[in-house]
């Protein structure tokens, strides 16, 4: 197909346009002018649309938040190395968290007699993806407007291939400003898509099956599963095919909290015989039970003879500049495969063997039998927990969740952050991408908020908003995220975790004093914010958000969430709720 396009930058976006990109979440800068003019007057800033952010980070955060809950590829534009170095954080957390996002940024122009006196020598780079390329896929600078032809194609179809990740290009203003007098030939992009997924070795999976249709009591521990949503109806048929027990290993959800094979939370995972571990990045996490203040590894949830087996993409991502990949941990069956398409196949191998079995009802049975003993105990746990906070004259995190839980039931919500673990204990978590995984990735303080807005306007696609609950020393990271939720409508319900500091952050300092034997008399130094303390809500209310707050007492919680709830249906805007916790 002929280009259209009458300056270099028009390119971009027609190609952005044949790629289905629907926004560019941007931070402007002028290194990137002719691109921005190309969106808004060549292709009058729709597909993509223009979301505008007031910091680099926030951009790139997002649109992470965006593709996490959309599952779509997302683009974001920042300013030549000032702007990257700004969104470095956010582009490491994308890359921790394999979200395909396209990072474009300006640079140059590399032509030395185009270039303005300082500023447009101190905002240039040699090559300018040297900043971030440690932490994302592929990056490349083209070299002009018929190289992006190229490199458009290239970095979509590595960034949503799996393992998928960010991906950054420079783009030169010089090419992007400059004329076209020649009609260019745009690519069909059909002809550059992703590779098929990577299926299993089909002995490793007859294995695994027979390992599942022997054990006494298999479960699968699911990581990422579920960042293919087609995934967890899979994983659900693999489930209810041999009677096995799963553990949701957090981040987006891959098993229904609802289905009477889920056991997360339950003690099952110590007491397996077969454990079968679904894109779990880092397994010493999910097998070891520790404190969180200790150093070290801990102990061992694994029973002793226990068989372990892996199966998805995580040794396709090492990289030598971060140790993201966690400990070396002992494996019996290691197998490369997207779990997507090895879950069918697993559950069509271990369907013909236990159909083959004349006591395939009975060991059903004996395990379906065990995982709702499980879930039985823990949910008497879990409300005794709540009982004992409920009496409390202080707002607990399981409280706020169950607050929140009666006020939006019923309605077509995505969350973002999990209110101490209560939002799985607590609310139906049955829909895939109902979750963005909370704050995930890096562990990325000052990422959670922008997420939450970037999964807001993915939710608003489909009919529905984001409910938020973010710490309040994430939030004063970032918190003008707040005025792009506001200025695009975007539909975000957050709550505030108010303790008054980084309070689990000063829990290592009180750990080390008492190791020490040392004073604890000091402990708010660097942790809390007093003297003044922040009124959340003024921030917010500054940036054009709905507030209320502080809340204090847990009668006054529900009543003030029904209201924040309806104003931001009614304007489809960010409602914002400042609430004291006391744990």
């Amino acid at each position: 197909m002929q280009s259209k396009a009458e300056w270099g930058s028009d390119v971009v976006v027609e190609l952005m346009q044949a790629y289905g990109i629907d926004y560019a979440f941007t931070n402007l800068g002028g290194t990137f002018r002719g691109l921005l003019d190309s969106i808004v007057n060549f292709a009058g800033n729709r597909n993509p649309q223009v979301i505008e952010c007031l910091h680099e980070e926030i951009a790139v955060s997002i649109a992470h938040g965006y593709t996490r809950v959309s599952g779509k590829p997302s683009v974001a534009l920042v300013h030549n190395v000032v702007g990257t170095l700004h969104a470095s954080m956010a582009i490491y957390d994308a890359y921790v968290g394999n979200a395909p996002v396209i990072i474009m940024s300006g640079t140059g122009p590399m032509s030395v007699p185009q270039r303005r006196p300082w500023i447009d020598w101190v905002h240039t780079a040699l090559v300018q993806g040297n900043l971030v390329r440690d932490y994302v896929k592929w990056d490349d600078q083209p070299h002009d407007t018929a190289s992006f032809l190229e490199s458009f194609p290239r970095a979509h179809r590595v960034a949503v291939t799996e393992p998928k990740g960010p991906v950054y290009i420079a783009l030169d203003a010089g090419w992007q400003e400059e004329q076209l007098h020649q009609p260019l030939e745009l690519p069909d992009v059909t002809k550059f898509a992703a590779p098929t997924r990577i299926q299993a070795d089909p002995a490793a999976l007859r294995r695994t099956a027979e390992l599942l249709a022997s054990a006494e009591l298999p479960v699968i521990l699911a990581g990422g599963v579920g960042r293919n949503r087609d995934a967890v109806p899979r994983l659900v048929e693999l489930a209810e095919t041999g009677g096995i027990a799963v553990v949701d290993g957090g981040g987006q959800l891959s098993f229904p909290n609802t289905h009477v094979l889920d056991a997360t939370g339950t003690s099952l995972l110590n007491q397996a015989d077969v454990i079968v571990m679904m894109d779990m990045d880092e397994p010493e996490q999910a097998l070891t039970e520790r404190g969180r203040y200790p150093r070290g590894g801990g102990a061992s949830r694994v029973k002793p003879g226990a068989t372990l087996i892996s199966v998805g993409l995580t040794d396709l991502w090492i990289r030598a500049t971060t140790t993201d990949f966690g400990k070396l941990y002992p494996i019996d069956l290691n197998i490369a495969a997207d779990t997507s398409v090895a879950i069918p196949e697993l559950t069509a191998q271990l369907r013909a063997m236990l159909g083959e079995n004349p006591d395939r009802a009975e060991i059903l049975q004996r395990r379906n039998a065990r995982v709702a003993e499980a879930r039985t105990a823990a949910r008497k746990r879990w409300n005794e927990e709540l009982r004992r906070d409920t009496a409390k004259r202080t707002i607990s995190q399981a409280q706020l969740a169950q607050a929140t839980w009666n006020v939006i039931k019923g309605e077509k919500w995505v969350v973002a952050g999990n209110a101490g673990g209560w939002v799985r204990r607590l609310w139906d978590m049955d829909r895939p991408g109902c979750t963005n995984g909370g704050i995930g990735g890096a562990a990325a303080v000052g990422t959670n908020l922008p997420k939450a807005i970037g999964s807001g306007l993915a939710a608003k696609e489909e009919g529905g908003f984001c409910v938020g609950f973010n710490g309040d020393g994430d939030f004063l990271y970032v918190p003008t995220s707040i005025w792009t939720a506001v200025h695009h409508r975007i539909p975000v319900l957050m709550i505030v975790l108010n303790n008054g500091g980084y309070i689990g952050e000063g829990g290592h300092q009180r750990y080390m004093a008492e190791v020490r034997e040392r004073s604890t008399e000091n402990l708010h130094v660097a942790i809390e914010f007093q003297h003044p303390s922040v009124e959340y809500t003024s921030v917010a209310r500054g940036l054009g958000a709905y507030t209320e707050g502080p809340i204090e007492h847990p009668d006054e919680l529900e009543p003030a969430i029904r209201r924040a709830f309806h104003a931001m249906k009614e304007q489809s805007t960010m409602a914002l709720l400042d609430v004291r916790v006391g744990d």
